[in-house]
């Protein structure tokens, strides 16, 4: 399969990550993503929250504040 078929097949999902400001690579972030929805619900602090995460995926806190912020939004399809 090249790449053109893989992207045919995906077009329109593409264009609504697209059009909803979804980076394609976002895809790597969801068990972070999860993993802090998680931590909110037992009440953890945030600031912890950030923290521990970063820490675990070997990331800046500023970039788990992003993609926290990335993945939270309400979108309309």
């Amino acid at each position: 399969m090249k790449v053109v078929d893989l992207v045919k097949i995906s077009k329109e999902a593409l264009k609504m990550m697209s059009n909803s400001g979804i980076k394609t690579e976002d895809w790597q972030h969801i068990e972070m993503y999860e993993e802090y929805v998680s931590m909110r619900k037992n009440r953890e602090k945030f600031r912890y929250i950030i923290a521990y995460l970063a820490e675990k995926y070997n990331t800046s806190e500023s970039t788990v504040k992003r993609v926290v912020k990335r993945l939270s939004l309400e979108i309309t399809l």
